[in-house]
C-alpha cells in the first residue's frame, strides 16, 4: 500500500470541493473531453462529469481510482513513468491541481486541442515558518507556471495564498487557452 493509498483510506481530501479556478474556467464553455491529472479522490473530475464533461482521471493510488464512480473514466497510472504519454491534441481541458512534475508540461501543452484550456493549481515555495515543510522539487517558483505556457492566452494568473487564507501554502493558479 502506498503513502497516498493510506492517506485516501484515512479520508484525506474526501470532502474538498472542486478548485474554484476550475469552476470559473469551465462555467461559460461547453463540455468536452477533460483529463484530470493526479486526480486523487476525484473532486475536480467529479465536478466536471456532473457538468457533462467526458472525464479521464489518472492517479497512482489504487484506493483513489477504486473510489471513483463509472461516470469518470479512471485509470491507475504512474505519471512519472518514462513510458507515460498524454495523447496529442486530444483534450478540450487538462487540469493539474496540487501535483508538480515539470516533465509533464510539454505533454500537457501537446495534449490540449487548439482553443482548449489548461487549468493548474500548483503549490509554491512559501517561506511561512508555520507551514509543513515540503520537498522544494515539488514546489513552483514565482512565474514558473506562467512561463510554461508562454504563447498561450492567459485567462487567469494568480500567485499567493489560496482564497487569501494565510494558513495555507501559496499556490500558482493558471488558466490558459491554447492558440
Amino acid at each position: 500500500m502506498t503513502k497516498w493509498d493510506e492517506k485516501y483510506l484515512a479520508g484525506y481530501g474526501a470532502k474538498n470541493p472542486a478548485e474554484p479556478s476550475l469552476i470559473n474556467a469551465t462555467s461559460a464553455i461547453p463540455p468536452g473531453r477533460a483529463l484530470d491529472l493526479a486526480c486523487g479522490l476525484g473532486r475536480n473530475g467529479l465536478y466536471l462529469a456532473a457538468q457533462g464533461w467526458h472525464v479521464t482521471a489518472l492517479d497512482s493510488s489504487q484506493v483513489a481510482i477504486d473510489s471513483l464512480p463509472q461516470t469518470v473514466d479512471a485509470h491507475l497510472v504512474d505519471l512519472e513513468a518514462p513510458d507515460f504519454r498524454i495523447a496529442l491534441n486530444s483534450y478540450d481541458l487538462i487540469c493539474d491541481c496540487y501535483y508538480l512534475d515539470r516533465n509533464l508540461f510539454p505533454q500537457i501543452r501537446d495534449g490540449v486541442k487548439r482553443g482548449g484550456l489548461f487549468v493548474g493549481v500548483i503549490p509554491m515555495v512559501d517561506e511561512d515558518p508555520t507551514l509543513h515543510p515540503m520537498n522544494p522539487a515539488y514546489l513552483c517558483s514565482s512565474g514558473e507556471l506562467r512561463s510554461c505556457f508562454s504563447g498561450w492566452e492567459i485567462l487567469h494568473d494568480y500567485e499567493g495564498k489560496p482564497a487569501g487564507d494565510a494558513s495555507k501554502r501559496k499556490v500558482a493558479e493558471l488558466t490558459a487557452r491554447k492558440r
